[in-house]
This record gives structure tokens, C-alpha cells and sequence, in this order.
């Protein structure tokens, strides 16, 4: 414990009356309680609600909602009767209109308070699909007495469900299929469509693993992170804009197919004209982005680090009759080889010693600059190392697909240090009933 913090007056603990006037990127509303910020699940910006304070920290707190005393006029009844306990959807008790706009106000806060931006170009959110029934995989828990399930907030433990309203009725039908007897600690399921193929994926728990019957393949994780497959492969194909993929099933992909079609158009019309254009997709998974791309004219170098994506990608182009040039290589790898090529550093092969990374440099073929650079990093972004590589590199556009409004403001700052300026950021509702928002962001120098 810090100084400050063991002279620091606690905030009471008895319930309090405040007034919610914030909104985090986490979902959360705020309040103010003699002068420090507390962030409490459940609320609206503009509600005046009862809370206790269950975490004080020195410089902010978070409080359980007991009552809501004035309501915002956008506070619904929860479709879904599992709220509060489960932890998956954290915004069901505001209007599905009220949501976007809270994800619209979060990504203009974020640019501008993380990012540096003074008048960020964010447009309004846009749904995409379906506010329920829209999630085409799922990733359950399985309780102490085998029931699966999503966990609690903040939380290991496990809240048992049956019936998820924001599952697709095809994975919703996998669920059922699996079943609550296997014994496994872990379920991942995934369907595109209600009557196509479906797959699990089983995680073995502590005890004597049974497995399920039915039609949907199903496969096994062992202990090193690779899978058996039991039944099938669990390669399940699916149909996005006119693109057929076969999509393994521990590869990355959208919730579901209007949220594949929706960011598909989006980041290919923020691309903007690129027949002919060479385009770098980094972090490509099975290709979804890059086949798009390619569509569009684009002569495409995909970047991937998973193999089974590697290879889902160069099975996609092949399905599609595209011609795209996939990499099985570290994002980060394969830009500081890049800059290193047009620097021309490590020519010198007097000043290297055997085993030292430039002779991979060395014997790997050179990389032409690109055109357009459309990057969709993990949740904690790109980061300042990635970024900083990237624009040595001076692309003439740069698109960013962001799953975290917080790691985009971040890269933000880092792209406007490197000459890159912000010219539109266009939210999705990929994630109706959560926080979530899918972000398209473009830079140009």
C-alpha cells in the first residue's frame, strides 16, 4: 500500500445517492462521489441511482447498483433473464439505439482523451444485424456439476445457461447437441447458419471426459494447445459477400456472417481506390480482409503468425480463384525486415556474426513497399514498435479495424507522431448487448 494511500479518507460504505453523468469504454456508468470517480455497472449517463462502494482505490472506486431512483429514457427491461448475474452482455438494460450511441460518444472520448485528437471525425454507430440472435460461436464454461455457461462478471464463476439470446439459432442447436454431461471444463462451438455445419471443441476437465453424440464435428484440445479431431475436422465453410471460406475451429473469425459482410465492405471502401494498389494485410487470419481486397483489384501480401489461419487463407484464395501472397511470419518480423530492406541496413555482412537475426534478413526475399496497409491487431493493438515500423514505410493510406476503442487511441498517437493524421473513424455494432464496438479507423499522411 502506497503512502497516499494509507492517509487517504475512505469513501462510506453505507448506500449513497449520486448521479451518474460518464460512460467508460468498458461499459460502465460514472459517478462522481466527493470528487472521486466511481464506475458503476449497470447505469446510464444521466440516471440518479442508489450504490454501495465495494472498491475504493486511491484514485477512483466501483460501486454495486442497489437502486435506480430516476431513470434515463433509455433504460429497457433486459430481454434476457440471465441479467445481472451473466457476465456476457453488460448492455442490455439500454435501448439497442441508446447503445450505438453510447459507442459512438466512447470512441469520440477515447480519440480524444488517449488519442490527441482535438475534433475526432467519428461517425455515428451503425448496426449491422440482428440486436439478438446474432453470435454465430461461443466460448462456455462448464459449472462444478458439468452445466455449462458463461462466467460472472469479474469473476470465475459460472453461470449456467441454457439458452443464450444473442447465440444464432444454429449454434444454439450445437449447445443442445453437446449437451451438459461430457465432463469437459470448456466448450467452444461455432455455426454459421441453423441448418449448415456445426463444430465443437472440447476442453477435457479434471475428471472422465464422455463424449457427445450427434452430427457436428468435434475435436479434442490436448495439453500443448493442439487438437484430435474425433469427428470430422471442424472446418466449417461459410459464404461472406459472394466469398466462400473454410474456417477451422479454433481460428479467429466474426460473430457472424452480417458482421463479417458489414466490416468486409467497410474497410474495402475505406482502402479507396486499389486496383492495381499493392495492399499489406496484417494480421490476416483466414483471409477474410485480404480476399476482399483482392476482389477489388488489389495485388495482396497477407501476414499471418497461426499456421492453421496460414493455411485456412491460401485454402480460401484458392476456393475464391484469388491470387494472394500469404506469409506464415510475426507482423512485428516482418516490418522490422521490411524497414530494414529500405534502409538497406545489414548489408555489411563483415559486421554480422553467424546466428544473428540480419542473416535471416539477408537471405529472406525483399519486400516491396505497399500502397495501402490495412492492419486488424489483437485487442491490445499494434503497438508503438509496430507503428513506428509501419510508417517508416509511408504508406499512402493506412486502415486500422479495431476490436478496442482504448488500444486504437493509443495507436492513434502513435501513427500522428510518425506524420499519420486521423481522417475517419466509422463504428459498428458488431457486438449488440456488450460494450464492444468494432471500429474502422483510416490514416493518411
Amino acid at each position: 500500500m502506497s503512502r497516499r494511500e494509507r492517509h487517504r479518507t475512505p469513501l462510506p460504505r453505507d448506500p449513497q445517492l449520486v448521479t451518474v453523468d460518464g460512460f467508460t469504454h468498458g461499459g460502465e456508468g460514472v459517478a462522481r462521489l466527493e470528487g472521486k470517480a466511481v464506475f458503476v455497472p449497470g447505469t446510464l449517463p444521466g440516471e440518479v441511482v442508489r450504490v454501495q462502494v465495494e472498491d475504493d482505490r486511491a484514485r477512483w472506486a466501483r460501486a454495486r447498483l442497489l437502486e435506480v431512483i430516476e431513470p434515463s429514457p433509455d433504460r429497457v427491461t433486459p430481454p434476457c433473464p440471465y441479467v445481472p448475474d451473466c457476465g456476457g452482455c453488460d448492455l442490455q438494460h439500454a435501448a439497442p439505439a441508446a447503445q450505438r450511441a453510447l459507442k459512438t460518444r466512447v470512441v469520440r472520448e477515447q480519440l480524444r482523451r488517449l488519442g490527441g485528437v482535438d475534433e475526432p471525425p467519428v461517425l455515428d454507430c451503425r448496426a449491422v444485424g440482428p440486436d439478438l440472435g446474432y453470435r454465430a460461436q461461443a466460448r462456455l464454461h462448464a459449472a462444478p456439476d458439468g452445466r455449462l455457461g458463461f462466467h460472472r462478471a469479474a469473476s470465475n464463476e459460472v453461470v449456467p445457461i441454457e439458452r443464450c439470446l444473442v447465440l444464432g439459432e444454429g449454434a444454439q442447436r450445437v449447445r443442445e447437441e453437446i449437451g451438459d454431461r461430457t465432463g469437459a471444463s470448456e466448450v467452444r462451438l461455432r455455426r454459421f447458419t441453423p441448418d449448415g455445419p456445426g463444430a465443437a471443441v472440447l476442453t477435457p476437465g479434471p475428471g472422465p471426459l464422455e463424449l457427445p453424440g450427434g452430427e457436428v464435428d468435434l475435436l479434442l484440445t490436448q495439453p500443448d494447445g493442439s487438437t484430435v479431431a474425433m469427428r470430422g475436422d471442424g472446418d466449417l465453410e461459410v459464404v461472406v459477400d459472394g466469398l466462400r471460406f473454410q474456417v477451422p475451429a479454433l481460428s479467429f473469425f466474426q460473430p457472424g456472417v452480417p458482421a463479417a459482410e458489414a466490416l468486409l465492405r467497410e474497410v474495402v471502401a475505406a482502402a479507396g481506390p486499389i486496383d492495381g494498389a499493392l495492399v499489406w494485410d496484417l494480421y490476416a487470419g483466414v483471409g477474410l480482409l485480404s480476399l476482399g481486397l483482392a476482389r477489388a483489384g488489389a495485388e495482396v501480401l497477407a501476414v499471418e503468425g497461426d499456421p492453421r489461419a496460414v493455411a485456412a487463407a491460401r485454402r480460401n484464395a484458392g476456393l475464391n480463384g484469388l491470387a494472394i501472397d500469404v506469409r506464415e511470419e510475426a507482423v512485428g518480423a516482418l516490418l522490422r525486415r521490411a524497414v530494414r530492406g529500405a534502409d538497406g541496413a545489414g548489408d555489411d555482412a563483415s559486421t554480422r556474426r553467424p546466428g544473428d537475426p540480419a542473416d535471416a534478413d539477408a537471405a529472406a526475399p525483399l519486400l516491396d513497399p505497399p500502397d495501402v496497409v490495412v492492419l486488424d491487431p489483437p485487442r491490445t493493438g499494434a503497438g508503438e514498435q509496430v507503428i513506428g515500423d509501419l510508417v517508416a514505410l509511408r504508406p499512402a493510406a493506412i486502415v486500422y479495424v479495431a476490436c478496442d476503442v482504448a488500444a486504437l487511441a493509443r495507436d492513434t498517437r502513435h501513427l500522428a507522431v510518425g506524420g499519420y493524421r486521423l481522417r475517419s473513424a466509422a463504428p459498428l455494432d458488431l457486438f449488440p448487448m456488450t460494450h464492444h464496438v468494432e471500429v474502422v479507423a483510416s490514416f493518411a499522411p
